[in-house]
């Protein structure tokens, strides 16, 4: 019986990490080891978190590459990512941010290149996190999860020693927990024109599946409900949820905590923006350092219809319709 538990040990998990996924099991090492030399305290953070949020397709990636390379932050880079069960370890030893270049600010649904560009890195908060459903209010975190976050961020925040900032769309989903476990964070909430913001998602959806149907991006509380919808109005109240729900949870953490970027503002001046947005940090007691030979850019926008024009027409028609 020893015998064969002991090759069933081999075969199942020292196997699979030599063989297998040497990376994702030195994740779940360093993801068990992490939490036991980090400050879970409730002691005040030596700086605010910062978090960009939003609905998917609102702008957020560009925000966060604009925002990285004019501020002087820390955050989570694609490598960072590869070793995500102890951020701050990675960057303690490696301080991947070293080796960053100037962006040109493309991405493909949300997803950047270079080891050193500015990651969402989905998997460093499913350390925290449960995947599905992706909808988690208070009552239904982990407490012993969150108190392992609140470690993990200050921990990034003495390796950084500077302010960091995060991006990452699914916190709005569990925003709720994320703000009481980090009090001291600030939220910048992407918002971007309705139509825009729908015609973007369901352009997606038609180059990843191939059709307009199938589900793409964040899922609010009711997604049940939402995946019966035909597909332009899935994606329309796919974003009116998300933003609904940040709204709801501005008012129970205080609205002088989010500020909001209009992304067709930002795109036409965002130097206008980001003054606004130096004055809302300084508001809160933040001087954030402007990054050397910072670029500021105009972007344009794409005004071309990407979609079938019949289900264009029924998005304008159903968006007419709610005002």
């Amino acid at each position: 019986m020893l015998i064969n538990n002991m090759k069933i040990f081999i075969k199942k998990y020292l196997f699979g990490i030599v063989y297998r996924k040497p990376l994702h099991y030195f994740n779940w090492i360093l993801n068990k080891i992490e939490p036991i030399f980090s400050d879970q305290s409730d002691k005040p953070l030596r700086y605010p978190p910062i978090f960009i949020i939003g609905a998917p397709r609102s702008g957020s990636t560009l925000l966060y590459q604009v925002m990285t390379e004019y501020y002087d932050v820390g955050y989570l880079s694609n490598l960072h990512c590869r070793f995500y069960g102890a951020a701050s370890w990675l960057e303690r030893i490696v301080r991947p941010l070293r080796w960053r270049k100037p962006l040109n600010f493309s991405s493909r649904h949300g997803v950047t290149k270079g080891i050193a560009a500015p990651s969402e890195c989905g998997e460093f908060w499913y350390r925290f996190f449960r995947r599905k459903p992706q909808y988690i209010p208070i009552e239904e975190a982990n407490p012993r999860q969150l108190r392992r976050l609140r470690g993990a961020v200050r921990a990034l925040i003495h390796a950084f020693d500077k302010p960091i900032l995060f991006k990452n769309m699914n916190c709005a989903l569990r925003l709720h927990p994320t703000a009481k476990t980090l009090p001291e964070a600030l939220f910048i909430v992407t918002q971007r024109n309705l139509l825009d913001n729908a015609h973007s998602l369901l352009e997606v959806r038609k180059k990843l599946h191939g059709d307009y149907q199938t589900w793409w991006g964040m899922e609010p509380p009711n997604i049940d409900n939402l995946t019966k919808l035909s597909s332009h109005e899935q994606v329309i109240k796919q974003v009116q949820d998300i933003m609904e729900l940040i709204a709801i949870e501005s008012n129970v953490f205080g609205k002088n905590k989010f500020f909001y970027v209009d992304y067709d503002l930002f795109c036409k001046n965002p130097q206008y923006v980001l003054n606004k947005m130096d004055q809302f940090f300084t508001g809160h007691g933040i001087v954030l350092r402007k990054t050397e030979g910072k670029r500021l850019l105009t972007f344009n926008k794409s005004q071309s219809i990407r979609i079938d024009s019949a289900l264009y027409e029924q998005l304008q028609e159903y968006i007419d319709k709610q005002k």
